[in-house]
């Protein structure tokens, strides 16, 4: 009987351990567990940077691009110019050319996306449109992605910075510390791309082409170029008169020889008949 109740009490001795050991080993996993958590990114509020976007909103992006006649191109750009500035829009580039006597002007306008109609509207009483052309593009889908995976990387950021002052050893603050860096990154990424496609949407791009009409555009009168034109005119007359004069010197020179030996021969041959 002695034996009996030792072997039984070392029985249950046993249970008690394996036990403690698989309590042991459970407390282990979860442990594992929440650590994994903590830096798997999940879709839960940030303090970090955000974009509101309701769900029913639509992003679109549009651009234009018109070609105006005129009689007076530089007249035409400076009307742009202030048109532009009246709708609240931006000059990003211009320019003004002249060539073979024709003068040309090109320029990028930004204008807000809700005023592009009455823009090109007016526009158009400038001059005469000779090519007009909108394009849309609808980004929606795009931004709705990069607002989703913005939040998302928001959260994970929280998370590792909130686990890097708990960590235990300088290997695990490495490796969270590494992890952090990458994911800020990539988050401020797809924060730059968010902002210019943001832009995109706000603002609309309108590339507009001037030229002088042929059948309006007209010189104005300039006496005292008239009085610099004909002067050239006829320093360029003289210089052809001396040009060719001197062109002649030598062909006559050489006529005048020629006359001078023809006359002597013919004088040496009637003076031999004569004294015959």
């Amino acid at each position: 009987m002695q034996i009996h109740k030792s072997l039984t009490i070392a029985g249950i001795g046993l249970a008690f351990l394996a036990l403690a050991g698989c309590g042991s080993t459970s407390s282990q996993d979860s442990a594992g567990a929440i650590d994994m958590a903590v830096m798997e990114p999940e879709s839960v509020s940030s303090e970090s940077v955000q974009f509101d976007q309701r769900e029913s909103e639509q992003f679109v992006t549009r651009n234009s691009s018109i070609s105006l006649q005129g009689s007076n191109v530089a007249n035409m750009a400076q009307s742009v110019l202030a048109v532009t500035e009246a709708f609240a829009g931006t000059i990003s580039q211009q320019d003004i050319r002249n060539e073979n006597e024709q003068s040309y002007a090109s320029l990028t306008v930004r204008v807000p996306n809700n005023e592009l109609d009455a823009y090109l509207s007016a526009l158009s009483e400038i001059g005469k449109v000779t090519y007009l052309s909108t394009s849309s593009l609808d980004v929606t889908t795009t931004v709705i992605d990069l607002d989703a995976r913005i939040e998302t990387l928001n959260t994970s950021i929280t998370r590792l910075a909130q686990l890097q002052t708990e960590a235990a050893n300088v290997a695990d603050l490495v490796a969270v510390e590494s992890e952090l860096t990458a994911r800020t990154a990539e988050r401020d990424s797809l924060v730059a791309q968010r902002e210019f496609l943001q832009d995109q949407v706000d603002l609309s791009t309108v590339y507009v082409d001037i030229a002088a009409d042929p059948a309006t555009s007209t010189d104005s009168p300039n006496f005292l170029q008239g009085i610099q034109d004909g002067w050239n005119a006829l320093i360029n007359a003289l210089a052809a008169t001396i040009t060719f004069a001197g062109f002649l010197i030598p062909i006559l020179g050489s006529i005048f020889l020629l006359a001078i030996v023809i006359v002597a021969i013919v004088l040496v041959i009637k003076r031999v008949r004569q004294q015959k």
